[in-house]
């Protein structure tokens, strides 16, 4: 089936909001993971996105550090990188990189080496993907099957204080695994619908490297997720979306380093996280589309049951999102989006508080078709 490129020019904006709502969601998550271009109208397109992610989230702990900010969060880029086709009728097929899992904690070094963490640590990933899509008429649209299969890679970077004032030894470790993914669509051409369930497998990575100069190891499990998304139009020149995603962070307990020295642990103990989105688009010009979206994230970090977080400082996040696409020419795009979320204020069982924090997240595309 072949969707005039007019009639979903707003839908190809979804992909760049999503992408700038979700970044800093729950647990480790960066991009997360983004197959939409696999739905692109056009019999061949390329599209990348880099997204900058500004975090204002300090933490404080006025039992052992009083006036002290003890960590905050680094900034970071994402990107989502795709080239899809076309190959053969009713099949299409994407290939992609991106990096769905990241994090990176900045710590005083005096609270660090006094509690036993990382002065810092950062992890970063990348998703080495290959979707394809098979579709059948079913009445008036579209049914097609999604499957994909993934190289992927985890780095782990760290640096444990040594000595004071500042001295730091570098823990450096990574590993590989494979990761697939399946799914199912609905697409009906004259409404500009598109209903999509996409479940993305777990992904259990050994790392390896070294730590205080010495070889060291590690196990942790990417989780697996869920995804529903849902668009519609609904009067001309308009549309809504929506989407719900399910991620299995309880999977992750603690990261430990081993190695001769001694064992180095971040204790994670996440609860599962649920994401949900809504918005509407809007096509102002026939080149020009505007979207908003709000989503809210629920925080992964385990909640007593005094409301307490027993670890960490994933709390609720709420956030909206600005976004446009516009033709460059008929068949070049150029898209972008800026979210602003607030991250709730909150306190954890290590003495650890946060007044309500901030995410910047400035999000630009470029798309090619044929």
């Amino acid at each position: 089936m072949r969707v005039p490129r007019k009639r979903v020019h707003a839908l190809a904006i979804a992909g760049v909001m999503v992408t700038s709502g979700s970044a800093f969601a729950g647990g480790l998550e960066a991009n997360g993971y983004n197959w939409d271009l696999i739905f692109d109208p056009a019999t061949y397109a390329g599209k990348g996105t880099i997204t900058h992610v500004s975090i204002d989230h300090p933490i404080n702990n006025p039992v052992s550090a009083p006036g002290t900010t003890v960590s905050n969060s680094s900034d970071r880029i994402h990107y989502n990188f795709g080239i899809k086709g076309d190959l053969i009728e009713n099949t299409s097929c994407l290939v992609s990189a991106q990096n769905p899992f990241g994090s990176g904690t900045e710590r005083n070094f005096a609270y660090a080496a006094g509690t036993s963490q990382a002065v810092s640590e950062s992890i970063t990933s990348t998703d080495l993907g290959l979707t394809c899509s098979y579709g059948v008429d079913v009445g008036g649209g579209v049914v097609s099957i999604i499957g994909g299969i993934s190289a992927q890679s985890l780095a782990y970077d760290a640096d444990v204080a040594v000595a004071a004032p500042d001295v730091t030894a570098p823990i450096a470790l990574e590993g590989s695994a494979a990761g697939w993914r399946l799914g199912v669509a609905y697409e009906m051409e004259e409404i500009a619908l598109r209903v999509s369930a996409i479940y993305n497998a777990p992904a259990s990575y050994n790392l390896t490297g070294t730590a205080f100069g010495a070889a060291a190891d590690a196990s942790v499990t990417a989780p697996q997720s869920i995804e529903l998304k849902a668009q519609t139009g609904v009067a001309p020149g308009w549309l809504v979306l929506g989407s719900v995603k399910w991620v299995d962070w309880s999977v992750i307990d603690t990261l430990t380093v081993n190695n001769p020295v001694t064992p180095v642990a971040t204790t994670l103990n996440y609860r599962d996280g649920w994401t949900v989105t809504g918005g509407v688009g809007h096509v102002l010009t026939p080149d020009l589309t505007v979207l908003g979206t709000v989503t809210w994230d629920r925080g992964t970090s385990s909640v007593n049951g005094a409301g307490v977080l027993e670890n960490g400082t994933q709390t609720d996040r709420w956030g909206l999102t600005l976004g446009a696409a516009y033709d460059i020419s008929e068949n070049v795009e150029f898209s972008g989006g800026v979210s602003y979320s607030t991250i709730a204020a909150g306190s954890n069982l290590q003495d650890e508080t946060w007044d309500r924090g901030s995410v910047l997240a400035i999000s630009a595309s470029l798309k090619a078709s044929f």
